[in-house]
């Protein structure tokens, strides 16, 4: 059986995430949305995602990215001089003391309890930008995965194939992409699944993240194999400032228009796809 779950990350960051996620959920293909609990518009997300029971939502969770908003007294121990937070997974630190993965541990904790206040059940957790595939953060994760009942945590293994059958524009970046996220991300997914957890066999749009277009998902569809398939998708209705400042490069756009094709709706039925999400897999 192939089953699709068409996810949007960053669900709250910005108003034309949440505009995008809203219109590809109610009039396209999207079946789920990653939520940044702690972000400047999520109140917003989270009132649509009440009134949307067919609506996934999981949890975004928020580690790095300068420009992120916290408590200070929770990430004193991530924050530097000017009390930013790391700008990246590499920055945060592979090898976590004791004082950074306390820190870590507190910030996580926080995020899913403010998850919980909101009155919803979490059908996924993932990480803004991949940070649980540094194994100190996983172990975290994993942990409070299953304290907070979240059974589905995202590993982000994406396979080079089909990948590279659809002609990426910049095949150097997505072959060193590629080594890399297949190395950690294939040992994430061991680890998490050891542990308790569920993960999908695989997600795709990490290799090729913002890029996630009509023409490039209608290539995709007759490669995909059986099981269950992530797509991570990064819609907006228009590219804001702030967007173009985190996520420089990123269609936006063309994303939101690739989430509401008619012809991509077919090539999945054609293709005997089963558009799903994660909390109607669980229940399976």
């Amino acid at each position: 059986m192939k089953q699709l779950i068409f996810n949007a990350d960053d669900f709250g960051l910005d108003p034309a995430i949440n505009a995008a996620v809203m219109q590809a959920h109610t009039h396209g293909l999207l079946t789920s949305a990653s939520l940044l609990v702690a972000a400047p518009f999520a109140q917003e997300a989270i009132e649509f995602a009440r009134s949307q029971p067919r609506l996934g939502l999981g949890i975004h969770l928020w580690l790095v990215d300068e420009l992120a908003p916290a408590a200070p007294s929770r990430i004193a121990e991530l924050a530097n001089a000017r009390g930013e937070w790391p700008s990246s997974p590499r920055q945060l630190g592979v090898v976590l003391g004791p004082a950074r993965a306390r820190a870590i541990e507190r910030e996580v904790r926080a995020q899913l309890e403010a998850f919980r206040q909101t009155g919803l059940t979490p059908t996924h957790l993932d990480t803004h930008m991949h940070t649980h595939l540094l194994p100190g953060v996983r172990a975290i994760v994993a942990h409070l995965a299953r304290e907070f009942g979240v059974c589905y945590v995202r590993a982000p293994v994406e396979p080079l194939l089909p990948f590279l059958r659809c002609r990426p524009k910049n095949i150097g970046h997505a072959l060193a992409r590629g080594a890399i996220f297949g190395t950690l991300g294939r040992y994430c997914r061991y680890r998490l699944r050891r542990s308790g957890l569920q993960t999908a066999d695989r997600a795709v749009g990490v290799l090729n993240a913002g890029q996630l277009t009509e023409q490039f998902l209608l290539a995709y569809a007759p490669n995909l194999p059986d099981g269950l398939t992530e797509v991570v998708f990064h819609p907006a209705v228009t590219t804001t400032p702030q967007l173009a400042q985190r996520q420089s490069g990123y269609q936006h756009a063309a994303e939101l228009q690739a989430l509401c094709s008619t012809p991509l709706r077919e090539a999945l039925a054609q293709a005997g796809v089963q558009l799903t999400n994660f909390r109607d897999v669980a229940a399976r």
